[in-house]
């Protein structure tokens, strides 16, 4: 392959990590947000397990 061929594959690697480091943040953010709000006691009533089951934590 030519090496301007090269290059032109390699950005587009480039962009798609890009693309999966922002949606792996805000995963982590939501993620961290629930750690926070979440007592860690034995009571059912966590927060963490709720948005799991919602789905809504884990869409991008």
């Amino acid at each position: 392959r030519a090496s301007g061929d090269v290059k032109a594959l390699a950005r587009q690697h480039i962009e798609a990590l890009n693309q999966k480091i922002i949606e792996l943040s805000s995963l982590r953010d939501t993620l961290q947000v629930l750690v926070e709000s979440c007592q860690g006691d034995h009571r059912p009533d966590c927060p963490i397990l709720k948005d799991l089951e919602s789905g809504a934590c884990c869409t991008p």
